[in-house]
């Protein structure tokens, strides 16, 4: 066998699996195969004086929507297009998804902790982050990335928040 072969190869099953990188001093990007692409995951250790609580929602809206406003310069990930905070948006479950009361019941419980902090700053509430769609790689070897917008997404699948960097199953 070439050894072109041989390097495409192990390119292809290099995509099919996820592999972890650094993003900051604990957080860790893990990369998974995606239908369109690969996805962004970022274990991320909330904090107190990483979160600006004064614009953060207090409550979740319907379908368990809520949004943190975290300061661009405690996320691991460069923004350099934003001037003001970073957007950590949870995503909205339909009211008709399978167990959506449960699911919507966890995400207003999660943004409960997060709040929390505030009143115990020495604490952290530890996050799985989408960086998709608004992340561009800058450099691939070793992984850099890049936000192009200011928004980012806590991980949601199948309507319920993901507290994990697994890939997800297709079924529910």
């Amino acid at each position: 066998m070439k050894f072109s072969s041989i390097a495409a190869l192990l390119c292809f099953f290099g995509l099919l699996s996820w592999v972890v990188h650094s993003a900051g001093s604990d957080e860790q990007i893990v990369v998974n195969k995606g239908p369109f692409g690969p996805y962004y995951h970022l274990r991320f250790d909330l904090r107190a004086d990483a979160i600006d609580f004064a614009q953060s929602d207090r409550t979740a809206r319907s379908g368990g929507q809520f949004e943190i406003r975290l300061r661009r310069k405690m996320f691991p990930v460069p923004a350099p297009r934003c001037r003001g905070t970073i957007i950590l948006r949870m995503p909205w479950t339909p009211p008709l998804t399978p167990d959506a009361k449960a699911k919507i019941a966890a995400k207003q419980e999660l943004l409960k902790r997060i709040l929390e902090l505030e009143k115990q700053p020495n604490d952290t509430v530890s996050v799985v982050i989408e960086l998709n769609p608004y992340v561009r790689t800058i450099s691939r070897a070793p992984l850099k990335l890049q936000l192009t917008e200011c928004n980012v997404f806590f991980r949601d699948a199948h309507g319920a928040y993901i507290d994990n960097t697994e890939p997800v199953k297709a079924v529910p």
